[in-house]
């Protein structure tokens, strides 16, 4: 007998950067005197064992309809705000009762197929959201890239009564997570995929890919879906970070080589205070960022954000990050150099004049 969902849900994110950050406590009283609480549910509930340095703000943004197969969906869409500038936006696509396994990672081709019609929609409900929103957000932020996952979540299953532990034999879930369904993949491949499976209990379990992952679990518990969401809004601050810190790098560069500077000019010296200023704001912000959450009584979900967080990468772009504030330092650094040298030599030109001032009328009168 096939393997078949009879209840669960596609979970596909959208994540942007939105703003420098976002006051929380605005936005919900942004709502509340809009009065869109019938529209717009808010929930700041999450597991106690995850602490969440202000604690992400849920909002029910409605219905959208999704094209599944030759089906249109009713998908719930669901917009969660983090004080660090990002919103996430989750498509809850669900998953059609008696679905094969078959059926399903047919249903993961078609959406990956379909990407562009999802990356559209979700551009559209982002920039709308941010207007709604944009009274709690101190600078606007408009960045181009933006972070995608998707997340299968499973809650019933029939065809298959065997611990959970030994599905990976019964149905193909690297075909699934890699939205795959016309090749037959490698045995390698499969193996690369399936090399790490965690286990709460016997009755749940995830697999994770850099780009997706596979949720069973009974109860319906979101606990481990919000923490692959939190490493995924992590993984897009990183990337924005990384990207403002060439900027800027660059900008300087370009003032700086190839360019002489004026005796009496302060540019370098308005360069040294600007790079100073970019360093100690960027190093806050990803601090900030890298400190926002913590697992701390459940070793189950605190081994899911490591795991999570080591498919993103995380260790390589805090490596790139530090790296480049290193450089920014040093260019402060050398800039501040060039300001004080600048100061010395007009101070020694200023000396120089005095003594003359002092010495001509001297030989002057000798001569004279």
């Amino acid at each position: 007998m096939e393997v078949r969902v009879k209840k669960g849900k596609i979970l596909v994110y959208r994540v942007f950067d939105i703003g420098s950050e976002i006051d929380l406590e605005k936005v919900e009283a942004l709502f509340e005197d809009k009065k869109l609480k019938e529209r717009f549910k808010l929930d700041r509930k999450h597991n106690m064992a995850l602490i969440i340095s202000n604690s992400p703000v849920s909002i029910q943004l409605g219905t959208v309809e999704i094209n599944l197969l030759d089906d249109i969906i009713q998908a719930e869409l669901v917009a969660k705000v983090w004080h660090f500038g990002t919103v996430s936006l989750c498509f809850q696509i669900p998953i059609p009762e008696n679905t094969s396994w078959t059926q399903l990672v047919e249903i993961a081709a078609w959406i990956e197929k379909r990407d562009e019609k999802i990356e559209l929609l979700a551009r559209e409900k982002s920039k709308e959201f941010q207007n709604d929103i944009k009274y709690a957000i101190p600078t606007l932020n408009d960045w181009v890239m933006n972070e995608d996952y998707v997340t299968y979540f499973i809650q019933e299953m029939e065809g298959f009564d065997g611990p959970l532990s030994t599905l990976v034999d019964k149905v193909d879930i690297t075909a699934l997570i890699l939205a795959e369904s016309k090749e037959i993949l490698s045995e390698t491949l499969k193996k690369s995929t399936l090399e790490k499976i965690y286990q709460y209990s016997k009755d749940d379990l995830v697999i994770m890919d850099w780009n997706s992952a596979l949720v069973v679990e009974p109860s319906g518990s979101m606990d481990v879906p919000l923490v692959i969401e939190f490493a995924l809004n992590q993984l897009l601050e990183m990337r924005y970070y990384d990207d403002l810190l060439d900027q800027r790098l660059n900008t300087l560069y370009n003032e700086v080589v190839g360019r002489k500077k004026g005796l009496l000019s302060n540019k370098y010296s308005m360069l040294a205070e600007e790079a100073g200023q970019i360093y100690l704001e960027i190093s806050e912000i990803v601090e900030n960022v890298e400190n926002s959450f913590k697992a701390v009584g459940d070793f189950y979900l605190a081994t899911i954000f490591r795991a999570t967080s080591k498919k993103f990468r995380f260790d390589d772009w805090q490596k790139s990050i530090n790296e480049k504030l290193n450089n920014l330092a040093e260019v402060s650094k050398l800039l501040h150099s060039e300001v004080n040298e600048s100061r010395n030599h007009f101070l020694e030109i200023i000396i120089i004049l005095l003594i003359t001032i002092e010495v001509v009328p001297f030989v002057y009168g000798l001569f004279k």
